[in-house]
């Protein structure tokens, strides 16, 4: 992008793009924008990499993304932890294809330069075929100048200053100091591999729609119609039962999700209340031998007082802008990854806690294949969605895209975090502060 066009699109976007109660719609189709989001937003904001449960020993390493790059989260000699850029210094070529594994040394498939577990040039095939300044030191593979971890979950910067990892959470930090606590091992390990959906439309679509609590009954009227249906289905074991539990508890009256009710915090992060408040196993606290037993492990680590307050935690998704949705009581996470203007791809995990009952793994693969998969009703109707605001968007007889509903109804407390209703916009206002401010470059 020539300088003098990004200057120009710098001034649109802050003077002309983003009102307090709509957005202009070349937020979503325009390629310019796009191109600075990577660099304004994703080459600085902390993003999330990987568990440390995935790389638990010296010189393991994980194939993952930081914003538009591809590095490797390699666990050091010393057990610290490392973001190499995968991308060797001698001809460009990807050094590791492997999703993950564990190495002692990094050999390109091109030309075998071989690279330390830091990044450092080791060796070259026929050396003195280089000339005599040639040096190693400065052939090391490019290293993410910062990478720290909350609670076991890795984040990177592109960024060598700006705010910290807890500055950056803020509040939202509640959310995964809950999913850990749920642990009765204090721990949490990555298990199940990853589930991928692909969509073609804006990236901004998938943490707008995951606090939307308007469109449920609307978009997934046929799922919540089919599980109305059979709901004796609801009592069964299983997936079966499971399902048509989710399903039906989509359909709540625009009332009650008004009672759920909406919050949001400093830098675009968000969060939703639960509305999974009937029986069976998507309760919040149930009486099955499986979730006594679960009960009782966590109360011998925590103490009675403690578990209570850790239950209590009952929220749906929690938003960690700019590119996560975390659901603590069934232990899942999606990413979101931004491939161009108009194609997201949306990447699920599933953690298991340390020291339950395997059970409850179960349950949280369960969830996570019945909400974020291909196979997903849910799913399916959010994607056909998200493609039909971009080509909508794509048309410019209306420039501007509504996001004024509970605006009025807005509170802010002391501490700068916000709630309303829970049909309310608040959330995607709140994630258009942020990136207003990142896109203008103060994200402090």
């Amino acid at each position: 992008m020539r300088a003098s066009r990004q200057s120009f699109l710098v001034k649109r976007v802050y003077s002309d793009l983003v009102q307090p109660r709509a957005v202009h719609r070349s937020v979503y189709t325009d390629p310019d924008i796009f191109a600075a989001e990577q660099e304004r937003i994703f080459r600085r904001a902390w993003l999330y990499v990987g568990h440390e449960s995935q790389v638990p020993k010296p010189g393991d390493f994980l194939l993952t993304r930081l914003g538009p790059d591809e590095v490797l989260l390699v666990r050091q000699a010393d057990r610290s932890l490392a973001l190499l850029h995968n991308r060797c210094t001698h001809r460009g070529a990807r050094v590791i294809t492997a999703p993950r594994g564990n190495a002692r040394q990094f050999t390109c498939a091109y030309h075998a330069w071989s690279f330390d577990l830091d990044g450092s040039l080791t060796g070259v095939p026929l050396p003195e075929g280089y000339s005599k300044d040639f040096r190693y030191d400065d052939k090391s593979l490019a290293r993410v100048p910062r990478v720290a971890s909350y609670r076991g979950f890795v984040f990177g910067s592109h960024a060598a200053s700006g705010p910290d990892l807890p500055a950056f959470l803020g509040g939202i930090t509640s959310v995964l100091d809950n999913m850990v606590d749920r642990a009765p091992g204090g721990s949490l390990t990555q298990t199940g591999g990853r589930l991928h959906m692909e969509y073609r439309g804006n990236w901004k679509f998938f943490l707008e729609n995951a606090a939307d609590q308007v469109h449920p009954g609307i978009v997934h009227v046929s799922a919540v119609a089919a599980a109305r249906a059979d709901r004796e289905a609801a009592d069964l074991p299983g997936m079966t039962g499971q399902v048509v539990q989710m399903q039906l508890a989509n359909g709540l009256r625009a009332a009650e999700w008004n009672e759920i009710g909406i919050h949001g915090y400093p830098g675009g992060h968000a969060y939703m209340g639960s509305f999974y408040r009937g029986a069976g196993v998507i309760a919040a606290e149930r009486k099955d031998p499986v979730f006594q037993r679960y009960l009782a492990a966590l109360t011998a680590t925590h103490g009675e007082a403690k578990v209570q307050e850790i239950l209590a935690m009952d929220r749906f998704n929690n938003l960690i802008w700019p590119t996560i949705t975390v659901n603590s009581r069934f232990q899942v996470m999606r990413v979101v990854q931004p491939v161009a203007v108009d194609h997201t791809v949306v990447t699920s995990y599933c953690f298991a806690l340390d020291g339950a009952p395997d059970e409850m793994t179960a349950l949280s693969m369960r969830f996570l294949t019945a909400a974020a998969s291909s196979g997903s009703l849910v799913a399916a109707d959010d994607l056909d969605i998200f493609e039909r605001c971009q080509r909508g968007l794509e048309d410019a007889a209306t420039d501007w895209v509504d996001l004024s509903r509970g605006f009025d109804l807005d509170r802010t407390a002391p501490d700068g975090s916000m709630s309303a209703p829970g049909t309310s916009e608040l959330h995607i206002r709140n994630q258009f502060t942020a990136w207003e401010r990142w896109m203008k470059g103060s994200p402090e």
